[in-house]
């Protein structure tokens, strides 16, 4: 008789699984496309997030705090064009709790846009921590899956929860403030059994969908409080806002008792997850060998193995020592090879060009490209032998060769009047003037080809 097929364990991470596998099957999802042990970037979060701002509650709040995951982004830029005050957490808690933006008047659309973003926000965004004294009227989080009984699962880290309780130990809401996730509608389950979530896990009080929005009828009570012996010295380690939370409870008194294994399931599965594809990342230091022996031999002979098996660095030819090679066989050989037999100074035949000037061009804005620069300099007649560019930081280089005819003497000086005059008054976008200036070469970043347009 066949072995029959054992049923599959009823887990939060069978869900997050089955969902994560289904979305992706059927297209559902929006860059990035690995949704997995990530919350889903649905198509139709605009939509969502549209019908969101249709709610009272929405139109009533001042201050809402927001999710930094992909889906919540619509959310986030028209709370903003609303004239609302956001606060997204800060990735992982580990510099802190959250970013606090505030109404940017006058901010254009794209601004507004540019600023919903993580790195907007970690652009303009005020840190706040569990001192603060504001107050939250909304809280909007994303999700895995949900029912519509309220029970929602997030991608198994429980940041989320964790900001709640936070959020509560500070005064910022209530257990009556208004939770919404935003979601696509496959993503409500009918059989999320209500046995798997615990007092910690925060539920919703509206499910927002592109077509639907959902108010959960018979609300599951909503904790109010940190619950320390779910948390493990290694969370406090990564956490300094939690370590803090820590010290206030324990200064007012509280015994505060921590997990003494960390032993989460749902963590658990999300660093095994993530430790396959990490350990290929991580090099061994051999200096900083993790155990010692009475003997020291072994330790060493494995110092040896370990080092042997790291990649060799590699060079563009041997060089033979000059005492070692007899003169004749060194003729002898060169003749044979075609080349000389000493290591080559320069791999790339163009560092070697001789530079006659160079030109700095700053006060360059964010977002324009080298293609718009080219396009730019060709207009005014002006064709560099090399571009460096290093548009990040508002700058680049121009660099000019064989600008002297045959019948001009070395020592004679190039004229780069005209040429820097061309460059007079340059914009490119909405870039104000640009900066020119004569510059010394530079080393190369970005090497960039000027009739390539």
């Amino acid at each position: 008789m066949a072995d029959e097929k054992l049923p599959e364990e009823v887990t939060k991470y069978s869900f997050r699984s089955k969902m994560w596998d289904y979305m992706k099957k059927n297209g559902l999802v929006s860059f990035p496309l690995n949704i997995h042990n990530r919350i889903p970037n649905f198509k139709g979060a605009i939509k969502a997030a549209q019908r969101l701002t249709e709610l009272e509650e929405f139109k009533k709040a001042k201050t809402i705090e927001i999710s930094p995951d992909k889906p919540q982004k619509p959310v986030r830029y028209l709370a903003l064009v609303a004239n609302k005050e956001i606060l997204v957490p800060i990735p992982r808690l580990r510099s802190g709790l959250f970013l606090h933006i505030t109404s940017v008047a006058g901010a254009t659309k794209a601004e507004l846009k540019t600023l919903s973003t993580i790195y907007g926000l970690k652009q303009v965004g005020k840190p706040i921590g569990v001192d603060s004294n504001i107050k939250v009227d909304l809280v909007v989080l994303g999700s895995v899956c949900v029912s519509r009984e309220g029970y929602r699962l997030g991608k198994g880290e429980g940041f989320a929860d964790l900001e709640f309780a936070m959020m509560v130990r500070m005064g910022a809401i209530t257990e009556n403030t208004k939770v919404i996730t935003t979601v696509h509608d496959c993503q409500i389950v009918d059989d999320l059994p209500s046995q798997l979530f615990k007092e910690h896990d925060v539920p919703v009080d509206i499910i927002i969908t592109p077509t639907q929005t959902i108010i959960v009828q018979q609300k599951v009570k909503k904790y109010s409080g940190i619950i320390w012996e779910m948390l493990s010295e290694r969370k406090l380690a990564t956490m300094p806002v939690l370590r803090q939370l820590k010290e206030m409870d324990e200064k007012e008194g509280k015994i505060v008792i921590l997990k003494e294994v960390d032993s989460d399931t749902e963590t658990k599965q999300y660093y095994k997850n993530h430790t396959k594809r990490l350990k290929y990342k991580k090099r061994f230091n051999p200096n900083q060998f993790p155990f010692k022996t009475e003997d020291s031999a072994p330790e060493e002979e494995s110092i040896k193995k370990i080092k042997k098996s790291f990649p060799k660095k590699r060079y563009s030819r041997n060089v033979k020592k000059e005492e070692n090679i007899d003169p004749s066989s060194k003729d002898k050989e060169e003749k044979k090879l075609g080349k000389s037999t000493e290591r080559r100074k320069y791999a790339n035949p163009r560092l070697k060009s001789n530079i006659d000037f160079s030109l700095k061009l700053s006060n360059i804005s964010y977002g324009v490209r080298v293609r718009d620069l080219k396009n730019a300099l060709l207009e005014r007649g002006v064709k560099p032998n090399e571009i460096i560019w290093q548009g990040y930081r508002g700058i680049c280089y121009l660099h000019f060769n064989k600008l002297r005819g045959e019948n001009i003497s070395p020592d004679q000086p190039v004229q780069v009047d005209s040429i820097v005059a061309n460059l007079q008054q340059l914009r490119i976008g909405d870039s104000t003037d640009i900066i020119v200036e004569p510059a010394k070469p530079i080393s190369r970043i970005e090497v960039t080809d000027v009739s390539a347009v």
